[in-house]
């Protein structure tokens, strides 16, 4: 047997940031071992390995490689920066969180780089064995990652929780893929796509495949009704974790749901499966939001208005099209910004992680600390929606998207969600400004690596906001190769 025909010219530059990535982690590890007192700066040297995986990304060849299993193109390389970016502010934000709890060690920072090298794999993959092992090879880190306070229950059973729950979202996502194997001979995207568009025959194995595969990416996605893991988790985790687990990892199964739902598209049941995504989005649009009314615990109310924003997203899955595409991307892109930024200012808030960050926690804050009221404010506005953030522009692009494809009736049911949630996020702001603290208040560490972390997410997010239009010509330019016929 030869291995040569799945070596293509410049395969090892094709996977030259996940080799970055990985060797890094390794590095970590053994530094960590061996030179103890190297110890406080491996946040520094997590930052140099991003930021030079983020020069291999942009230095990355386009095209497909190691037999047509993997891919790269302009919407690869958008959502790998996305990734390392995510890993980057998370990295930031963990900075003064781990030294503050005594968590500092090598294999914190190691299972994000590790972390991310699997949602390039999910990205990239154009076969679903490829795919999968991205995801479990995420999913790997993100158990860990979650457990990783150690001596405090709420984060032992959320790290238990997620788990188990994820293993067996793992064996949907299996089992379903196998029936698809089963039926179309492959497990290459592009040929079960082929084997669809060529096909007009749709038996219950097809029909039981699909609810498998999609049974699982709802759980990943944390769609309505498989999102009962979110909360518990997202108030358990180390809360830096907690903002990239909300982020760059639904990010990456967008991604790759993408490149599923354009093959099964062209197969004998689309108006059914259709509505099976139509259905996911609008029970986490309507779920979420009304759910978060009710949430005073900041980490809490997250999970279930990230819920709303994911079913948000699905709706560019329903109406599925470049442009559509195209909207997934800055949205992806706006909400990580907004989602980590938020998520970072709870973390740096210099209390037991045993008890809630509720709202009280925040009161006030804007007046005793400016930059951190005003860097919770920016996010909490963006998420909302309100211009000229480029939260506003995300939601617009993609309704925009939707009613032009004919989906009037569910990118309404976006709008008035998204008007539901003006009020809780609102709310945030109203303690922030328009309520006292008490003479016990929370207050917050104050770092340089956390400060760029805030700038950098404010930074972002009026940039898209008020100049979206780079982005969007890049991703539509993209999405319009990827979703392309074979």
């Amino acid at each position: 047997m030869t291995l040569t025909p799945l070596l293509e010219p410049n395969w090892m530059r094709a996977i030259l940031p996940e080799i970055v990535l990985s060797l890094s982690g390794i590095a970590l590890i053994l530094i960590d071992a061996f030179f103890p007192r190297i110890r406080p700066y491996l946040s520094q040297l997590t930052v140099l390995a991003l930021l030079g995986t983020g020069f291999a990304v942009m230095r990355a060849p386009g095209g497909t490689y190691f037999g047509a299993t993997w891919e790269i193109s302009g919407l690869t390389l958008l959502f790998d920066l996305l990734f390392v970016g995510a890993t980057l502010l998370a990295t930031l934000f963990s900075r003064e969180y781990l030294s503050r709890e005594g968590l500092e060690g090598a294999e914190y920072y190691a299972l994000l780089l590790w972390g991310t090298v699997g949602m390039m794999m999910m990205a990239k993959g154009l076969d679903l064995l490829v795919v999968i092992l991205g995801l479990e090879m995420l999913s790997i880190c993100l158990f860990v990652l979650i457990g990783a306070h150690r001596k405090i229950a709420i984060s032992n059973e959320a790290s238990l929780k997620y788990f188990l729950m994820g293993a067996f979202a793992t064996g949907f996502i299996l089992y379903g893929t196998a029936l698809m194997y089963g039926m179309t001979g492959s497990t290459s995207l592009t040929q079960i796509g082929q084997w669809f568009r060529g096909t007009d025959q749709a038996g219950p194995l097809l029909t039981i495949a699909v609810v498998l595969v999609m049974g699982g990416i709802g759980f990943k996605l944390a769609l309505v009704p498989f999102h009962g893991w979110a909360p518990d988790v997202y108030q358990g985790a180390p809360t830096p974790v907690t903002a990239w687990l909300s982020t760059a990892p639904k990010a990456a199964t967008l991604v790759a749901l993408v490149r599923i739902w354009h093959g099964l598209s062209g197969g004998p049941e689309p108006a059914a499966w259709g509505g099976l995504v139509a259905t996911l989005a609008v029970l986490s649009m309507v779920v979420g939001n009304l759910v978060a009314i009710a949430q005073r615990d900041l980490k809490r109310m997250l999970a279930y208005s990230g819920i709303a924003h994911v079913g948000t997203m699905m709706i560019a899955i329903y109406v599925l099209r470049p442009e559509s595409v195209a909207a997934i991307t800055i949205y992806a892109f706006t909400y990580t910004l907004m989602n980590i930024g938020a998520f970072g200012v709870v973390s740096l808030l210099r209390k037991s992680q045993n008890d809630p960050q509720t709202l009280d926690d925040v009161a006030g804050l804007g007046f005793r600390h400016p930059f951190h009221g005003l860097a919770l404010a920016v996010c909490m506005i963006s998420l909302a929606g309100v211009p000229p953030t480029a939260g506003f522009i995300a939601k617009f692009y993609l309704f925009k998207v939707a009613i032009e494809a004919g989906a009037t009736w569910i990118a309404l049911v976006g709008i008035l969600a998204s008007i539901v949630s003006v009020y809780y996020y609102l709310r945030v702001v109203y303690y922030l400004y328009m309520k006292e603290g008490d003479e016990l208040a929370v207050e917050p560490d104050r770092g340089v690596f956390s400060t760029a972390a805030l700038a950098i997410a404010i930074i972002g997010i009026f940039v898209i906001g008020i100049f979206p239009t780079p982005l969007f010509r890049g991703a539509l330019e993209a999405a319009t190769l990827v979703l392309r016929v074979p």
